[in-house]
């Protein structure tokens, strides 16, 4: 059985940006709130790091997903919240891995599962764990639903 969840070192480089985020936007409206006439970068700081939070905070922690393959299905926990769903092998529709080469060494490797009921996975190399192990099993149970 492969279990797969986001690194450890990708959920703590999130939190820290959060608290970065919460702790500005919070110096910044308590300025608001105790100035009559406050600049307008504090506004500008408000209005812009508030959605981009909340859309980290989504992203990240709400979406939190593990993935399990094993016995010819993959199971997709979300433990935030509370579902869970199992699809047989047979059940993807395509799955591709692709690859960005970001400079003379590196590559940004993805893999994106799409079922046959719509829902779509996306997986990083960096962001989550057992990624090699989980393009093998892939390759192995599902080799016809790859696309080129």
């Amino acid at each position: 059985m492969i279990v797969s969840r986001p690194q450890t070192g990708t959920i703590t480089s999130f939190v820290l940006f959060l608290l970065i985020t919460i702790i500005v936007v919070a110096m910044n409206v308590l300025v608001i709130l105790q100035t009559n006439h406050a600049a307008w970068y504090n506004y500008a700081v408000v209005v812009i790091l508030t959605p981009i939070g909340l859309f980290v905070f989504y992203k990240i922690f709400i979406s939190y997903k593990v993935l399990s393959l094993g016995n010819n299905q993959i199971q997709i926990d979300l433990p935030v919240l509370r579902q869970s769903k199992k699809y047989p092998i047979e059940q993807i529709q395509q799955w591709t891995e692709m690859t960005v080469k970001t400079g003379k060494k590196s590559e940004y490797k993805e893999l994106k599962i799409a079922f046959n009921d719509g829902r779509k996975i996306n997986i990083g190399l960096r962001e989550y764990t057992e990624y090699a192990r989980i393009v093998q099993y892939l390759a192995q149970k599902a080799s016809r639903k790859k696309a080129l």
